[in-house]
């Protein structure tokens, strides 16, 4: 019951910084860079992905018992650092100009959440649209992956956390390419392409696990966590922000984004783990998996290109 009430709480503070960082970022950046800029702040995510599963594969060296006694704890007590870190750049930040204007001229939103309700629900629903398909994806990659792998296809735990870490490590160099082409091409268009490409693979993915062979493992997760995650995680951080104006963009964005995130990603492994219980094959969530590409491709064609847009 504390680790749910803890990994709540988490969740809270996840989308609150998450906005705030990116809103940073983008509204600092160079107009024609924005997605650039942002996508080194979703580099956050795989290097997190990529500490955590190297501890663990380091900690896993240790005899069980003293693993399950205290190994386990150590990564928890070395991202005491992490919390220091952030607290000591947040009270060091200042507001961005684009913000510092706005307030100067008493145009701030008393209430911007009732106001993101009552003017801005389009943007807000294809905001959570356009994440529901990539981080069902990462969820699916990262988490049920590992449970399918070890307990259906019999492959070793270390084998699958080496190659989710062979992802994690190629997205910090695709994502800031992504992010850079979205700056050339555009949002939407990455956007419709990432949403293909993760239609592609739901039924790709699990062929290439069944092979158990563990250097097209390796290499097909790596590759395919690219396709389908860091195609469009990428330019999110400039994307979302920009359906949204001034006044609404941090609730807009930060709401979209985690509601998006507590719906999708957290469900989609449960999701996954229900229909190979029920089926017994991988098919099912195949077509989970394009049915949730299918919404994010919509959303991405209701959408407009903000690529260029003056914030």
């Amino acid at each position: 019951m504390l680790l749910v009430i803890l990994r709540l709480l988490q969740g809270v503070g996840v989308g609150g910084e998450w906005g705030g960082a990116v809103l940073m970022v983008i509204e600092h950046a160079p107009k024609d860079k924005r997605g650039l800029y942002g996508s080194l702040v979703q580099i956050g995510f795989p290097a997190g992905v990529a500490g955590s599963t190297a501890t663990f594969l380091l900690l896993s060296l240790l005899p069980e018992a003293d693993f399950i006694s205290w190994g386990w704890r150590l990564p928890f007590l070395l991202s005491a650092i992490l919390v220091a870190v952030g607290l000591f750049v947040r009270l060091k930040l200042s507001e961005t100009p684009v913000f510092s204007r706005m307030k100067a001229h008493e145009t701030v939103a008393r209430l911007p959440l009732a106001e993101l309700f009552a003017n801005h629900r389009k943007p807000l629903l294809i905001s959570i649209g356009l994440k529901i398909s990539e981080v069902a994806w990462v969820y699916v990659m990262t988490v049920f992956a590992i449970v399918y792998a070890t307990g259906q296809l019999g492959l070793s735990k270390t084998l699958i956390l080496g190659a989710i870490l062979a992802a994690a490590l190629l997205e910090l160099v695709t994502m800031p390419l992504f992010g850079w082409m979205s700056d050339k091409i555009g949002r939407r268009t990455m956007y419709i392409g990432g949403a293909i490409l993760s239609a592609i693979c739901a039924f790709a993915i699990f062929a290439l696990l069944e092979t158990k062979n563990p250097a097209i493992i390796i290499v097909s997760m790596a590759i395919v966590v690219s396709l389908t995650h860091a195609v469009m995680f990428a330019p999110q951080a400039a994307f979302l922000p920009e359906l949204f104006g001034t006044r609404t963009r941090y609730s807009g964005a930060s709401l979209g984004c985690q509601v998006s995130a507590a719906i999708s990603g957290g469900l989609a492994p449960i999701i996954a783990t229900g229909l190979l219980g029920w089926s017994g094959r991988t098919w099912p969530i195949s077509l989970y998996l394009v049915g949730l590409a299918l919404i994010t491709l919509g959303s991405a064609l209701a959408s407009t290109e903000t690529n260029k847009l003056d914030l």
